[in-house]
């Protein structure tokens, strides 16, 4: 028995090599395709983050304003002598 490299037709090892080469391109077109998706999924997950935060400080930005109206309503009501009237109990029992 021979060792070593098995003696084929020039064609075969021509098929071989040719299929070879094709996978290790297949092979490093999925890598890269791979490797730009992840970089697509952080930079999205870093804008969603960004905008999160900001609908975060908007949210408080807009609580403040309501807070500073009811605060200067209050003081209105206060200076013109109008309290606020009580909120009338429902009539009918829940």
């Amino acid at each position: 028995m021979k060792k070593g490299v098995p003696e084929l037709k020039s064609d075969t090892w021509a098929i071989i090599t040719a299929f070879g080469g094709w996978s290790a391109v297949i092979v490093t077109v999925m890598l890269a395709l791979h490797s730009a998706t992840n970089a697509r999924i952080d930079a999205q997950g870093a804008r969603i983050d960004m905008l999160h935060d900001t609908m975060r400080n908007e949210h408080t930005l807009i609580l403040e304003s309501i807070a500073g109206v009811a605060q200067r309503v209050s003081y209105i009501e206060g200076h013109l002598g109008i309290g606020r009237a009580a909120i009338p109990e429902s009539a009918v029992p829940p």
